[in-house]
């Protein structure tokens, strides 16, 4: 069937991998090759370029990507269709995500979705770059993603909640008690910083100020800043949604020149989101009116 020669085809890109695509297929090595290979013979091109180092995209294979993921993302929607046509709610919700927002909206809003639909099941898809959210959005990889707004023009943004950021300090800071972190006072600190792709809020805060705040440690996760500030190795910039994590044993304040960021939630202006979709959407925006 040319569903699943195409299934293959995309996840064996996504994954970087035949063998981890077979795995994630329930497939054998060997028959998600044949898929591939068929499509090959098919159609005359050459879709992936194969060495000792593993699998790449070709450049046919690049400009029909994007088509073979559209087509795909429809059979997944008229199989929901379908099956609430029915009355039965069943299906699979693909969703970009971020971390601050995976780990502090996420659980409890599949939770309460779950109570309503027990058969649906989540694919969640974590990346820190904004941009790779809306790629991911816009060429059907996930039904719906959560992004920063202002986003791009070609997709479809339901706002969510501001969220800001805060100073992040130890107990024994000196301000943890201050009604406010005054922003000249991160010349003088030891600055852990959360290495970014591109120039998102905190970069682009950082490279507002009159001078940089001395640089102690750059890591690359927000749950390891949290835990270097709770031992007292220094202080961060973060946003208010993932600082306010109570595993942790930090003060967060806001900065006295405050500074947000928009959160939305979007999918593509160019195909309508199955019933499902629109469903959850619907379900993350009450959850977070309610108790973010």
């Amino acid at each position: 069937m040319s569903r699943q020669k195409f299934t293959a085809f995309i996840k064996t890109i996504e994954l970087g991998s035949i063998t981890k695509a077979a795995t994630y297929l329930g497939y054998t090595q060997s028959a998600v090759s044949r898929m591939i290979a068929d499509l090959e013979e098919e159609w005359g091109l050459t879709l992936l370029t194969r060495s000792r180092a593993g699998v790449s995209i070709s450049s046919d294979g690049l400009t029909l990507l994007p088509l073979l993921r559209s087509i795909c993302a429809g059979y997944e929607n008229l199989d929901q269709a379908v099956t609430e046509l029915h009355g039965v709610q069943t299906g699979t919700i693909r969703v970009g995500t971020f971390t601050s927002v995976a780990t502090s909206w996420l659980p409890q809003i599949i939770k309460t979705f779950h109570e309503r639909y027990p058969n649906i099941e989540f694919q969640l898809m974590n990346s820190e770059n904004y941009s790779e959210i809306e790629d991911w959005i816009r060429h059907g990889v996930v039904d719906c993603g959560f992004v920063s707004i202002p986003t791009v023009n070609d997709l479809d943004v339901t706002y969510l909640k501001q969220d800001m950021l805060v100073a992040v300090l130890p107990p024994t800071h000196p301000l943890a008690e201050a009604p406010l972190y005054p922003i000249p006072q991160l010349y003088t600190e030891t600055f852990i910083k959360l290495k970014e792709d591109s120039d998102y809020e905190i970069t682009r805060f950082l490279d507002s100020l009159e001078k940089k705040p001395k640089l102690g440690y750059e890591v690359s996760d927000d749950h390891t800043i949290l835990s270097m500030v709770e031992c007292g190795l220094g202080m961060s910039i973060m946003h208010a949604l993932i600082a306010k994590n109570p595993r942790y044993n930090v003060v967060w304040k806001t900065l006295d020149r405050p500074q947000y960021r928009d959160i939305g939630i979007a999918v593509r202006k160019s195909a309508r989101p199955s019933g499902i979709t629109d469903q959850f959407i619907a379900q993350v925006k009450t959850w977070v009116d309610g108790n973010a």
